[in-house]
């Protein structure tokens, strides 16, 4: 089983899931993914909030949800970027700053929540590529 590619349509915002360069659904734009970085983020295993989808925010805009143990690949341009992560109404989220070079394309990404007295913590942390789920 391939991990998905989920990027946003660069016309008209709608989100684009595929394993490939693609056709946006909504207004046909191509997708390309030609001289851009990736993160990979990994939902680690939780039996705390499994049947809510942790919310993906790359720079402040959504990239949609991502279910228990399963991981989700994002192209994005060259840069420095930040990660955060929600579940259901659980907002605090140690945020994650990456940059992308050509030398560097790719960001591992794994996150899990942490329990609390009061409150839970979303907790994103950088992965090595070995602790990645297997395609």
């Amino acid at each position: 089983m391939a991990i998905m590619l989920r990027a946003k349509c660069p016309k008209c915002g709608e989100l684009v899931e595929t394993q490939a360069n693609c056709y946006c659904g909504r207004c046909g734009t191509p997708i390309s993914f030609a001289g851009m970085g990736m993160v990979q983020i990994y939902r680690m295993g939780s039996p705390v909030g499994i049947a809510v989808g942790y919310g993906i925010y790359l720079d402040g805009q959504p990239f949609g949800h991502i279910a228990n143990k399963k991981s989700i690949r994002i192209p994005v341009p060259f840069g420095t970027h930040t990660l955060h992560i929600t579940c259901g109404m659980t907002r605090r989220c140690q945020d994650l700053t990456f940059t992308l070079t050509p030398q560097a394309p790719v960001a591992y990404v794994k996150a899990h929540i942490k329990m609390g007295v009061w409150s839970n913590t979303l907790i994103v942390e950088p992965a090595m590529p070995s602790e990645m789920p297997m395609e």
